[in-house]
């Protein structure tokens, strides 16, 4: 039978408007009783009724936040559609999410939208963060307010985050490579794109690629290049490198910025070069069409963005911690034959 508010409010001892506060977060109840209560009630196992629970939560105004670099990224339309469409299922709670996009990594931009984000009152963000101490430290001065924030997409140091969401991106690294052990069996010399060297994600993609290249007979990486996820910077950067090294026979895209590196190449001319890239995008899908980028590792965006605002609702709204501290996604291999 349903456990019931009556039940849990004879165990504590206390009335059942009491019961009825402390489970729906309503406030008034001593700290020391909320505890017990919810204590009482995970221990009978009891599910709270979700419309009156919505009713409740209604009244409260409650808001969402997330911040990613997703401005010239198509990547990131997936994540912040996967995000809204959680959001949207949480219609009856009354909670509404606001959307922050910054570009080309900047901590000041992302420092004030983490400014705006908290005088605009949000209960949890989700953020793609810039692995810098002033980061760091905002975040957890946020959290120190009482503000829930988890990381999506690309992880951050020494924070108390909730969690994060995203690619295990040390893995995809080691997958990328592991597809070149198979495509050039001779020996490998890689250029790589990145898109930032300050997300700990980019470094992570880098560090798993070149660790598991090291095992490879005559293999190695010639030069690693920014592109701050721009187009225009991607395509200097790759006309640069390419040109400084003609040894190179590898391009490996580990963030955005294939469709201006690969306009550098094809340019240059792409005889006799691999191209491995990120993500499964329309110009992607377009490039790989062309024969132009040979595989791609994807990382399911709209999952992402679905998963954080999940986890933020039960840990806001169901007081449920994540169950793991990394929820990662699947690194899934395209190749043009099954686009």
């Amino acid at each position: 039978m349903p456990v019931t508010v009556k039940q849990i409010a004879e165990l504590a001892g206390v009335s059942r408007g009491t019961v009825d506060r402390a489970l729906n977060g309503r406030g008034n109840v001593r700290p020391e009783v909320e505890k017990r209560i919810l204590e009482i009630a995970e221990e009978m196992g009891y599910t709270p009724n979700r419309a009156g629970k919505a009713l409740a939560y209604q009244r409260k105004n409650l808001s969402f936040g997330i911040i990613v670099n997703a401005e010239g990224n198509e990547f990131f339309d997936d994540v912040l559609k996967g995000a809204r469409m959680a959001v949207d299922e949480y219609a009856d709670f009354g909670i509404t999410l606001r959307v922050a996009c910054g570009r080309g990594y900047d901590v000041g931009q992302q420092l004030a939208q983490l400014d705006e984000m908290q005088a605009a009152g949000v209960s949890g963000i989700a953020i793609s963060p810039i692995n810098v101490p002033e980061i760091e430290e905002k975040i957890n001065r946020m959290i120190d307010a009482g503000i829930a924030v988890l990381t999506v997409n690309s992880d951050i140091e020494n924070t108390g985050r909730l969690c994060y969401v995203g690619c295990n991106y040390y893995q995809s690294g080691v997958t990328a490579a592991g597809m070149l052990r198979l495509m050039r069996p001779s020996g490998v010399r890689a250029g790589i794109i990145t898109g930032s060297i300050r997300m700990l994600g980019h470094n992570r993609r880098m560090k798993g690629f070149s660790d598991s290249l090291k095992k490879m007979p005559d293999s190695l990486v010639s030069d690693v290049e920014e592109s701050l996820d721009e187009r225009d910077v991607a395509y200097q950067a790759a006309r640069r490198m390419l040109t400084a090294h003609p040894e190179i026979n590898t391009l490996y895209f580990a963030a955005a910025g294939a469709v201006g590196g690969m306009q550098a190449a094809i340019d240059l001319g792409t005889e006799g070069l691999t191209v491995i890239s990120c993500d499964d995008t329309d110009e992607i899908r377009s490039l790989m069409r062309q024969g132009l980028i040979h595989a791609t590792i994807c990382q399911e965006p709209f999952r992402q963005g679905y998963r954080a605002m999940q986890i933020l609702f039960d840990a806001i709204v169901n007081n449920t911690p994540p169950a793991e501290e990394f929820c990662y996604m699947d690194n899934i291999i395209r190749i043009r034959e099954n686009l």
